[in-house]
């Protein structure tokens, strides 16, 4: 609907910062690392070079922020309320300026914030800021007749009998 990028971060128990922002290619660092020794640079040289851009592996977090994106982007982060409140602190943060620092990169700043949707399943209970800071929509369960045109929407030529078998 807003012609631009879809981003999803999928939470689960155990989701940390890491795993969500970035990581390095180590595969391709010590490949560069290899082709690189006899190269005549300098260690620092060489170490600059595989903490770079080219080298860095964009997790949703960090690309929800990609300041090469024309449109700001729409992340969705799914299921909020599986990963810990140690990692919902943490998105507070991240969402409240839309910034992150990777110490090797320097600082990292959306030009244009993302729209943020968040999902959960209420497994459990939100913390009261990150509530403070969403507008909340309860999307009940659908109809059993809003179920049966559900099914006839995506399968125009399922049976009647067997859309309603289906739907309860």
């Amino acid at each position: 609907m807003l012609d631009t990028k879809l981003i999803r971060l999928q939470c689960y128990e155990g989701l940390d910062s890491s795993s969500a922002l970035y990581e390095w290619n180590y595969p391709k660092q010590m490949l560069h690392i290899r082709l690189s020794e006899s190269s005549g640079q300098t260690l620092a040289e060489r170490e600059a070079e595989i903490f770079s851009e080219p080298f860095l592996l964009r997790r949703p977090l960090l690309e929800a922020i990609n300041p090469a994106h024309e449109k700001p982007p729409v992340l969705l982060i799914d299921e909020i309320d599986r990963a810990d409140e140690e990692f919902e602190a943490f998105l507070l943060e991240l969402l409240g300026e839309f910034q992150v620092t990777i110490p090797e990169l320097g600082t990292i700043q959306a030009p244009k914030r993302p729209y943020v949707i968040l999902t959960s399943n209420r497994i459990r209970e939100l913390s009261d800021a990150l509530r403070r800071r969403c507008l909340y929509l309860w999307q009940d369960y659908p109809s059993f007749d809003k179920e049966v045109a559900i099914l006839k929407l995506h399968q125009p030529n399922i049976e009647a009998e067997l859309a309603q078998r289906l739907s309860k």
